[in-house]
């Protein structure tokens, strides 16, 4: 029986990935900086020290675009002659054992647009199979390995992960500048992009379908009505916040459409639809204010989530942790016009991933949002849970961040999951 060794294990899609390879009877062990219970409820040995041995033990070697092989863990096993594979070649590898791929990419709601399309499809009385970068809240968990007809993914653009895919339909839900600490250019991005559409057979990027009458209901569900030329389709009500959620909608409706199914059970499949954690999703809060957690780490993303805060009364509170100072460094025009939407802005330390601490970075964006709003940072949890225990009963915290400040939240319970 094959040996695997996971580096970056505990990463949505690499658990996921190493969960897969455990149910298919492979011997399943990696390395990571954090901890992950599901892979040890899984029976997943996960080491945080870099132990040369593990390679030793393994047949193949999988890593995350997190790490590159000069990581002492993949420059041993590179040294060893062992099989060294990327996480996207293997997701890959998963999804060619299946009949229709289903891909879906883009700078923003990739994850969002993902769910909704495997929902629609497990409603419609499918047995999709799901791969994606957040966790479904119904379950808790980013993955269901069921049915082999339809592997529904996020396909992730970073070290031009999506093109080892080759789908049936391929999504692409928008483009922005993002992730240009690898693609240098935001004209190097949109070939990757190009490319991914080519190697599919169909490809979804617009639709004709429109948004009417747009509401949020009091309990966070929007409700709004579907166009098609101008005439009503049908009206839903979803049981998630965020305007932007109504977009992503129209881009499931139009992949289910393509894929078979009816307007009645695309209808159905949204509004059973309970959505992602940590997509604008509506936490407890042990401070006197509101909170929402919201996975928000690029500016349109952040404008997005102001935009769904409308017609919410209270003081609008930004808690932004900056994923990566080259992201900050390089669209920092466009983080400041976007938290400047907020009454205040509280700063947590970047959470810097593959790179190394610049905090010259951080500080310049504390200074320059603070000749707009009014700003503050901080490097201390503790220090960050009193100032927002200071605040008046009606504020609303916007939680957002790619990083690791909802988990320690979450651990410390100052925020907890209704």
């Amino acid at each position: 029986m094959k040996n695997y060794f996971l580096v970056g294990i505990c990463g949505a899609s690499m658990s996921s990935l190493a969960i897969y390879l455990k149910q298919q009877g492979f011997c399943v062990r990696g390395y990571d900086r954090n901890s992950l219970g599901i892979l040890t409820e899984c029976g997943i040995e996960v080491s945080n020290s870099e132990n040369l041995e593990d390679i030793e033990w393994a047949d193949e070697i999988v890593y995350s675009s997190a790490f590159d092989e000069s990581f002492s863990l993949l420059a041993h096993a590179k040294k060893l002659g062992k099989k060294l594979s990327v996480r996207g070649k293997l997701l890959a590898e998963i999804a060619g054992q299946h009949e229709k791929v289903v891909a879906i990419s883009g700078s923003h709601g990739k994850s969002s647009v993902t769910a909704m399309v495997y929902n629609i499809l497990r409603v419609a009385g499918f047995k999709p199979s799901l791969h994606v970068g957040a966790n479904l809240k119904e379950s808790g968990r980013s993955f269901d390995f069921a049915g082999k007809e339809f592997f529904v993914t996020e396909a992730c653009e970073y070290h031009d992960n999506f093109l080892f895919l080759r789908p049936f339909l391929s999504v692409v839900t928008n483009v922005e500048p993002e992730h240009l600490d690898y693609f240098g250019t935001f004209k190097n991005e949109l070939k990757s992009f190009d490319k991914f559409k080519e190697s599919s057979l169909n490809v979804v990027e617009n639709t004709n379908l429109e948004i009417r009458n747009l509401k949020t209901g009091r309990r966070g569900d929007i409700v709004f009505d579907v166009l098609e030329r101008g005439a009503r389709l049908f009206n839903l009500r979803m049981a998630v916040g965020g305007k932007y959620n109504a977009k992503n909608a129209l881009l499931a409706i139009e992949v289910c459409r393509k894929l078979g199914v009816s307007d009645c059970l695309i209808k159905l499949g949204l509004e059973n639809y309970k959505g992602l954690e940590k997509r604008f999703e509506r936490v407890g809060c042990a401070a006197p204010g509101r909170a929402i957690v919201d996975y928000a780490h690029h500016p349109h993303e952040i404008a997005s989530v102001v935009d769904s805060l409308k017609g919410m009364h209270g003081n609008k509170v930004a808690i932004f942790q900056p994923h990566t100072y080259s992201r900050t460094a390089t669209l920092m025009h466009e983080f400041v016009k976007a938290l400047s939407e907020f009454d205040e802005v509280i700063l947590f330390k970047t959470y810097a991933a593959r790179e190394q601490p610049q905090p010259e970075i951080e500080i310049e964006l504390l200074k320059k949002l603070a000749a707009h709003t009014e700003t503050i940072m901080f490097y201390d949890l503790n220090a960050l849970i009193d100032k927002l225990n200071s605040f008046e009963k009606g504020a609303i915290l916007a939680i957002m961040g790619a990083g690791d400040l909802p988990e320690k939240l979450f651990s410390r319970k100052f925020i907890w999951r209704d």
